[in-house]
């Protein structure tokens, strides 16, 4: 899996395990808020010092630039790809089919994904392809306007299965919301913008549980979601708790619970 922003880094063990949902919508409705910015801090539990920062700004409803730790990285876009480049040094290309990304390429190695779509512009696989050869499959599915699994697995590792299901709260998720979760959270690295992703997220996620499996050794991380909002309504700090189990050969080896708070200053509301 190739770089995402570096809340990344706080996901346990092995993958970003998640993704924004979906709905219907026209295809040309953009997603992302127009002409504002967006700046995300991070640190362990819910006091002491940030230990991470990124921001990302939009101009027209689209997904601008990135800044993220020592990375800063600008996208330029055209009716048929969008270039994601780093002090004017191209660094990922990602190609667009009728307003839809449908294949995102690393130029400084031989990896690449490709995304597929159904009839309502829900994003329904990522294929993730190493020298032309497939690594991994991820297949996502939905229900009542939302992701309800994702299920990753391997061709070189059939006993290998990494599969998530996803909960959600009965409040609306605002574009400012899908954005945040897509920057954060998504199956595809930032650099793929959300609005070029199909449908957008219908409700607020309020967790998810984690699987992976492999012959003898399975880990489960449960993660649960819990927002707070200014006077204006809007969403300034998610508090993220998790539990992960890991038993191998039938014996308890992890038994850990974190919590992790992500502070939002957003002017894209």
């Amino acid at each position: 899996m190739k770089k995402k922003l570096p809340f990344a880094l706080f996901m346990l063990i092995t993958i970003s395990v998640f993704t924004t949902a979906c709905k219907k919508k026209p295809a040309d409705e953009p997603t992302s808020p127009s002409n504002c910015g967006t700046k995300y801090e991070v640190m362990l539990g819910e006091s002491g010092p940030i230990n991470e920062n990124a921001s990302a700004t939009y101009e027209n409803g689209q997904l601008k630039s990135i800044s993220s730790g020592s990375s800063n990285f600008s996208i330029e876009y055209a009716t048929d790809k969008a270039v994601l480049s780093a002090s004017g040094v191209p660094f990922y290309q990602i190609d667009i089919v009728n307003k839809l990304a449908t294949r995102s390429t690393d130029l400084k190695s031989q990896t690449e994904e490709r995304m597929s779509y159904d009839g309502n512009r829900n994003l329904i696989k990522i294929e993730a392809y190493q020298n032309n050869s497939l690594t991994d499959t991820k297949i996502l599915t939905y229900s009542n306007g939302n992701l309800a699994s994702l299920t990753q697995t391997y061709p070189d590792a059939p006993a290998v299965k990494r599969f998530t299901t996803y909960s959600y709260l009965s409040e609306i998720a605002s574009k400012a919301d899908n954005d945040t979760r897509h920057l954060i959270f998504g199956p595809l690295d930032f650099y793929t913008p959300l609005f070029l992703t199909g449908s957008t997220s219908r409700n607020l996620l309020s967790g998810s549980l984690y699987t992976y499996t492999a012959e003898n050794f399975r880990t489960d991380l449960t993660k649960t979601y819990t927002y707070t909002r200014n006077s204006s309504g809007i969403i300034t700090k998610i508090v993220e708790d998790s539990h992960t189990v890991t038993v191998s050969n039938g014996v308890q080896t992890q038994n850990e619970r974190l919590k992790r708070t992500i502070f939002i200053n957003s002017t894209c509301n």
